[in-house]
C-alpha cells in the first residue's frame, strides 16, 4: 500500500467491554425542547442520532416551586420513547440538594465555600440527604420516571462559580461532607425501594491529576454498579478548555480510570468542547469519544445538553428552528449503528493518523467500523472485515475543517477493494449486516 493508505484490520475473536449506550443530557433549557418544540426534533435527536440514554436533572424539592414542575420531563420522556420505538434509559443526577439542606442556603453556588450540605449539631446532614433521595424516586416514579441509573451528586470534587453544587471531599472534612458516606447513606435509603437503581459515581469533573482515583478509593465499591466522571480539564491558564491539552493527553488518565473502575463499566456522563457557542471542537469530540472508547473501555459516553440556545448544544434551537452541530454528527457517528448490549471488539490500524474502534451486535448480524482521520493530509483506509459475512453495507462520513460541507455523507456501501476515502479531519462509520440494511 503507498504512504497515503492504511490497513484496518478487524479482530472479532478480541472481545472488550459491552456497551450500555449513548446519552445526553436535558438538564437545562428544557423549554427548548417541550411545548411548540421545533418540528421534527425528536426525530433528530433519538432514531436518527442513535441515544440511548437521557440524563435529566434532579428538580425535586427545589427552593422555586417553577423549577419543581417535573411535568416537562415526562413530556420529554414521553416524546423520546415515542420517536425511539421504545423506552430510553435514564440517568438522574443532583446539581445541588434543595436549598433547605445547604449551608448557604441557596441551591445556586457563588463559588463560596458553604456551598456544601449543612450540619446539624455540629454533624452533617448525610440521613436527610438521603431522605431527599429516597423522596425524589418515589417521586419521578408516581409520574412514570423511573430511573436506571443516577449519580448522587453532579462534580462533587468542584464549587461552581455560578450554578448549582455541593461540594464533598472524597472523606470528612471540618469543612465538607464525606462523598464516602453520603453514597452509603443513599444506597441504604435506596435499598428499601421496590426498584433501586443502579448507582453511578463519583461523577468527578475530569480524569487528570488522580482526581477519581482520590474519591473512588475511599468508597465501598459494592455500593456501586459503575464508575463515572466527566471529561473536563482545566489548563495551565486556569481556563476550562478541552484545547489544552488536547484529546491525545487524555490517554494516560483514561488508562488509569480504567484501572480504578476495576471490573465495574466505566461511564463518561458528561463533557462538551464549547462553552461559548463557538464552531469549534466537532472533529475532537469524535477523537475524545474514540479515546474513551478504545484507551479507557467506557460502556457509556454522554454529550453535555442535546438541546440549547442558538450556538450551543448537539442542536442549537432557535425559536421553531433547529440546527445539529458538527458535534452531533460526532456522536452520531458512533450511537447510530450501535445498540446497548454490543460488544467493542478488537480493530487494528497500521497507520497512527487512522485510529479505529468496532462493534459487535449481541445477535452478531451486525459490525458497525467507525474511522477517523487524525492526520494532516487524506488517507485511505481499506477495511480487512476478516471474514464476517455481510450481504449488505453502508457508509457515512463528516468532514470537519473550515470551508466543509460534508455531514454524515451517504457515501454507498464499502466497495469491493474495502477502501473508504478519508480526508484530513474526517470521521466515516462504515455497517456490515448479515441483513439487508
Amino acid at each position: 500500500m503507498h504512504s497515503d493508505s492504511a490497513l484496518v484490520t478487524l479482530l472479532p475473536d478480541d472481545r472488550h467491554q459491552t456497551l450500555e449506550g449513548f446519552g445526553g443530557s436535558i438538564a437545562f433549557e428544557i423549554g427548548l425542547a417541550v411545548g411548540s418544540a421545533p418540528t421534527g426534533l425528536y426525530q433528530a435527536l433519538f432514531p436518527d442520532l442513535g441515544l440511548d440514554i437521557l440524563r435529566f436533572r434532579n428538580r425535586f424539592g427545589r427552593s422555586d416551586p417553577g423549577d419543581s414542575n417535573l411535568a416537562q420531563e415526562v413530556e420529554i420522556f414521553r416524546r423520546a420513547t415515542e420517536a425511539l420505538g421504545r423506552r430510553p434509559k435514564l440517568l438522574l443526577s443532583s446539581w445541588s440538594p434543595p436549598a433547605a439542606l445547604k449551608a448557604s442556603g441557596v441551591e445556586r453556588c457563588r463559588g463560596e465555600s458553604t456551598c456544601t450540605l449543612m450540619k446539624e449539631n455540629g454533624q452533617f446532614v448525610y440521613e436527610q440527604f438521603g431522605d431527599y433521595w429516597r423522596d425524589s424516586l418515589e417521586f419521578y416514579a408516581s409520574l412514570g420516571l423511573e430511573p436506571d441509573y443516577v449519580t448522587i451528586q453532579n462534580e462533587p470534587d468542584f464549587i461552581p462559580p455560578d450554578w448549582e453544587g455541593c461540594k464533598f471531599e472524597p472523606t470528612e472534612t471540618a469543612d465538607y461532607p464525606g462523598y464516602d458516606r453520603a453514597l452509603d447513606v443513599v444506597h441504604r435509603k435506596l435499598a428499601t425501594l421496590p426498584s433501586p437503581p443502579k448507582l453511578l459515581g463519583p461523577e468527578v469533573v475530569g480524569v487528570h491529576r488522580n482526581k477519581l482515583s482520590d474519591y473512588v478509593k475511599s468508597i465501598d465499591l459494592e455500593l456501586l454498579y459503575g464508575i463515572a466522571h466527566h471529561l473536563y480539564e482545566k489548563g495551565d491558564d486556569g481556563v476550562w478548555d478541552w484545547r489544552n491539552p488536547g484529546p491525545d493527553s487524555y490517554i494516560e488518565p483514561m488508562k488509569r480510570a480504567a484501572l480504578t473502575a476495576g471490573s465495574r463499566p466505566l461511564f463518561q456522563t458528561e463533557f462538551q468542547t464549547d462553552e461559548d457557542g463557538g464552531a469549534e471542537g466537532g472533529f475532537e469530540t469524535a477523537w475524545l469519544i474514540h479515546n474513551s472508547l478504545v484507551e479507557e473501555g467506557v460502556a457509556a459516553f454522554f454529550y453535555w445538553d442535546l438541546v440549547w440556545k442558538p450556538k450551543g448544544g448537539l442542536i442549537s434551537v432557535d425559536g421553531a428552528r433547529f440546527a445539529p452541530r458538527d458535534q452531533y454528527y460526532s456522536l452520531r457517528h458512533y450511537a447510530r449503528f450501535t445498540t446497548p448490549g454490543d460488544v467493542r471488539i478488537g480493530a487494528r490500524s497500521d497507520s497512527s493518523a487512522i485510529r479505529v474502534s468496532a462493534f459487535l451486535s449481541a445477535n452478531r448480524e451486525r459490525v458497525t467500523v467507525v474511522l477517523l482521520n487524525v492526520g494532516s493530509h487524506a488517507m485511505d483506509a481499506r477495511l480487512d472485515p476478516a471474514g464476517f459475512p455481510s450481504a449488505s453495507s453502508a457508509v457515512y462520513r463528516t468532514t470537519y475543517r473550515p470551508g466543509a460541507s460534508e455531514v454524515w455523507s451517504d457515501l454507498g456501501g464499502l466497495p469491493p477493494t474495502g477502501v473508504v476515502p478519508l480526508p484530513s479531519r474526517s470521521a466515516a462509520t462504515v455497517v456490515l449486516s448479515s441483513h439487508v440494511l
